[in-house]
């Protein structure tokens, strides 16, 4: 795993019985101990919900709730999420870590995992058996055991508690050695209402920072400001400190088609109190579509995001703020590795025209919540709920836990979705494992999160990639090598239109094609174009290039001819051309030659070309599950750059303005 860029620590104060994030509390003057907590340390307080699914856990693990009545002292409740392949979170509970929340899979429920602090007392309440050694060893098989995730406490001679075991495949085995037991559960009551009191300095100095930071990026720029509200706890927070900093910002909202209807009324709600413009960049019915020729989305294949998110969003960029525009995002350092490595300012290569900050970069969850109840902010009722992350109800990078509530709260929004995995699961010929375990969130079932899953399972074999993703595209093609500079793509299992290249040819060539059909029975054709002392040959079943850089002309080819049959019509190339030169119709992207300049934005923007063929296409002619590095787009940075300045001059980008644009891509001449 990558290192966290940013992490937090986290202490406890013993006399206010409250979490701290300064060493010294600032209501009783006392020093907090510190509490061992996994990377990053972005805990947040436990709300009645999680309480409930805690209880149950204990219930089902040990069919009594003893366990909680001994360990969980009202308010004074944290949970912190730790490494899992599925769903786990520390609690804590008067500044001990006491044990483990988790979502098993196998069994689809929650349970609790006991540790140093909590397995002496479940022994002592006689809830586990207990294992009898004179020193444990960690994976030591101490006996059979009867459900999986069985724990039982390792004792020594003396009867100290050494360890816990852990049935693994039907036998008892040593999962953890205890460390010595250090710090004791605070009593005390407590309340979260204190945090502020008790962090003063830290709070202070997290609003102080940002809203420091919205006044001075707004008069910088003298970009309109513009929240972008997905309706979770970062997104309202980030509205607030915008309005405390004095701006009057829009709300632009990105309605996947995906949301849950708490997310919809929170939407109205919001811009109903502040009595603020809203904006909503909508997709529609676009997912329900695409995922018949896409397929469904993946951590390693997330064509979702281009096509229900990107061209949505820049169509409202695009519509409403030409010049650009100040995008303030709750987006926090303690999500993920990713955005722990980001900055607070930054621009989206795909939407260029907005610049984004972040007021929230620095914030954790405790001062995000302290904020929102400080503020009577109306919150997302979901995250009451048992929710942790909100958006698309589906999203290929959640996990089985998420999707369990889901189904749990939301049973015929789920059934939708399980009525296109079913289709797709027998298309691919797929066990019900792959629906179940949700085996659908990995394209290559050979990349490292899928395996270890199927690990677990006892899947032993992998599928064959190939096969794979010759089911999911419906292509089975391959590439050959002719020799220096000349490459050949054979299409084996069915023949693409011409169509295609008569009606995009100045993407890719100088000139219109010429045709030259055979005179036997079947009438074949084929079309020969040029490009840059390039040779392109395309018959309805290959194509094949000779020349300077011919295999990724011959990519750009297959690319705009599997668009032609499969443009799911998210408009992405219209949006991006800088000439105006593309339009989708009827499912067709029709090229005007008059206008195209040749620079394949709307290749590179296109969701089929660089998902679909770039996923499922590429790996074929390269024989590697994986295709190749992510490419950064030259092309990209400088039509933002080419913007920018267009931008600054207070022009839309027209035909006739697009001097700096053809000067990067030395089309000047």
């Amino acid at each position: 795993m990558r290192p966290w860029g940013a992490t937090l620590t986290l202490y406890w104060c013993p006399n206010c019985n409250v979490p701290l994030r300064q060493r010294v509390c600032s209501r009783c003057g006392g020093e907090g101990f510190k509490v061992n907590v996994s990377e990053p340390g972005d805990a947040r307080p436990a709300f009645a919900s999680d309480l409930s699914l805690i209880r149950e856990a204990m219930l089902l693990e040990f069919g009594s709730d003893a366990l909680y009545r001994e360990l969980i002292v009202s308010g004074a409740v944290y949970l912190n999420k730790t490494p899992h392949y599925d769903d786990m979170k520390e609690v804590i509970s008067g500044g001990t870590i006491v044990g483990r929340l988790y979502f098993d899979p196998s069994i689809y429920a929650w349970r609790w995992r006991l540790n140093r602090v909590s397995a002496p007392v479940a022994l002592d309440l006689g809830l586990i058996r207990a294992f009898r050694v004179e020193k444990a060893k960690p994976l030591m098989d101490l006996g059979p055991g009867d459900r999986e995730g069985d724990q039982a406490v390792v004792i020594d001679n003396s009867g100290k508690p050494i360890a816990l075991a852990v049935v693994r495949r039907g036998r008892y085995r040593v999962q953890t050695i205890f460390k010595e037991r250090v710090g004791e559960i605070v009593r005390k009551p407590s309340s979260f209402n204190l945090f502020e009191k008790c962090n003063a300095l830290w709070v202070r100095s997290r609003l102080s920072k940002a809203i420091k930071h919205l006044v001075i990026m707004a008069e910088k720029t003298g970009l309109p400001p513009v929240v972008s509200y997905s309706g979770g706890k970062d997104s309202i927070t980030a509205l607030s400190l915008a309005l405390e900093a004095g701006l009057e910002p829009t709300i632009l909202f990105n309605n996947t088609g995906l949301e849950l209807p708490p997310t919809l009324k929170n939407i109205d709600t919001v811009t109903r109190k502040f009595n603020l413009k809203l904006l909503t960049a909508s997709a529609g019915n676009k997912f329900w579509d695409s995922v018949n020729i896409f397929g469904p989305p993946a951590k390693d294949y997330r064509w979702c995001c281009k096509v229900v998110k990107m061209a949505p969003i820049a169509r409202i960029y695009k519509k409403h703020f030409p010049n650009g525009l100040l995008a303030i995002i709750g987006q926090r350092a303690f999500e993920s590795v990713d955005r722990s490595r980001s900055g607070a300012v930054w621009r989206n290569r795909w939407l260029p025209a907005a610049l984004n900050i972040s007021p929230l970069q620095e914030w954790d969850q405790l001062t995000v919540w302290f904020y929102i109840l400080q503020k009577g902010l109306p919150v997302n009722e979901l995250y009451f709920r048992g929710f942790d992350r909100l958006g698309c109800f589906m999203c290929p990078a959640g996990n089985i836990a998420e999707y369990y509530m889901v189904e749990r709260n939301y049973p015929e929004y789920w059934r939708r979705w399980e009525r296109v995995l079913i289709k797709w699961k027998e298309r691919l010929n797929e066990s019900d494992l792959w629906i179940r375990y949700h085996l659908w969130r990995w394209l290559n079932p050979l990349s490292q999160g899928r395996r270890r899953l199927e690990s677990w399972l006892g899947i032993k074999k992998p599928r064959d990639w190939r096969l794979l993703y010759e089911r999911v595209s419906g292509l089975s093609i391959t590439l050959d090598s002719l020799g220096e500079e000349h490459y050949r793509i054979r299409i084996r299992n069915r023949q693409l239109s011409l169509d295609s290249v008569r009606e995009q040819w100045s993407v890719i060539a100088d000139a219109p094609p010429e045709k030259v059909c055979s005179d036997n029975s079947n009438g074949d054709c084929v079309l020969t174009l040029r490009k840059s002392g390039n040779t392109i040959t395309v018959h309805p079943n290959r194509v094949e290039v000779q020349g300077s850089d011919a295999r990724e002309t011959a990519f750009d080819v297959l690319k705009i001819m599997v668009r032609w049959s499969r443009c799911c019509s998210c408009g992405s190339c219209e949006i991006w051309c800088p000439t105006n030169a593309i339009k989708v119709k009827e499912g067709r992207p029709m090229v005007d030659p008059r206008k195209c300049i040749g620079c394949k934005a709307c290749i590179e923007a296109c969701p089929i070309a660089e998902v679909f063929t770039e996923r499922l296409l590429i790996p074929q002619l390269l024989n590697n599950p994986k295709g190749r590095p992510r490419r950064r787009h030259s092309f990209i940075l400088d039509l933002q750059r080419s913007a920018r300045r267009v931008v600054s001059r207070k022009a839309e980008p027209t035909l006739e303005n697009l001097s700096d644009f053809l000067d990067f891509k030395g089309l000047r001449d």
